[in-house]
């Protein structure tokens, strides 16, 4: 009987580690993702804005073609900075948690940590004692929102234009002048080649 608050409570500190963890990776991921996603998505909206607006019907093959080889260069530029995106730590994690709480003297990484040196009883029930003490810290964890700092990376806004210029398009594609997304694949022979017209009769007339 006397084990059980023990041990209901080391369960609850362990769903909430687990639940403030989980969400700080997601936050974490986001933060470092975002920024380096966001050439690629715009070079991707304003693509899909020159498609939508009718524009590669306007221009002649050879100009079609130079644009989406300019597109698919920029593309694959706007691949390049993903490269650099590394997966948070267990240990970035907790320490994340840490300054998000405001929490002194490691106590959400003291939770998985084990003391250095040769280990003896004495030493572990030191360690279980000062891992209880800083347990009792952990009361009300919270998350933290992911900071991109895109504003910083993107002084000039591009991010707002390519989104606007994107719903407008979107728009536009439902007129009459209004574009396809395989317009930019497409040439204008094999667009204003006629079908082929076959007449065909199940009773023939006389004169065949």
């Amino acid at each position: 009987m006397t084990q059980r608050p023990t041990f209901t409570s080391d369960r609850s500190l362990a769903g909430r580690l687990a639940l403030s963890r989980l969400a700080t990776r997601v936050s974490m991921t986001v933060e470092r993702g975002w920024p380096l996603l966001l050439p690629l998505v715009i070079v991707a909206s304003l693509f899909l804005s020159v498609s939508w607006l009718g524009l590669f019907l306007l221009l002649p093959d050879t100009a079609r073609m130079s644009l989406m080889a300019v597109f698919g260069i920029a593309a694959l530029s706007a691949l390049y900075p993903l490269r650099f995106f590394r997966v948070p730590t267990s240990a970035e994690i907790d320490r994340r948690i840490e300054a998000a709480n405001q929490l002194l003297h490691s106590p959400v990484l003291v939770q998985t940590d084990r003391p250095s040196g040769r280990e003896s009883i004495f030493s572990q029930a030191l360690w279980r004692e000062h891992q209880k003490r800083m347990a009792e810290k952990l009361g009300n964890l919270g998350g933290d929102l992911p900071r991109t700092r895109v504003p910083e990376r993107d002084p000039w806004g591009l991010r707002a234009v390519a989104a606007l210029l994107l719903v407008t398009a979107f728009a536009f594609s439902f007129g009459p002048s209004g574009g396809r997304i395989a317009d930019g694949f497409s040439a204008h022979a094999a667009r204003d080649a006629v079908p082929p017209r076959i007449d065909a009769w199940v009773t023939p007339p006389a004169y065949t």
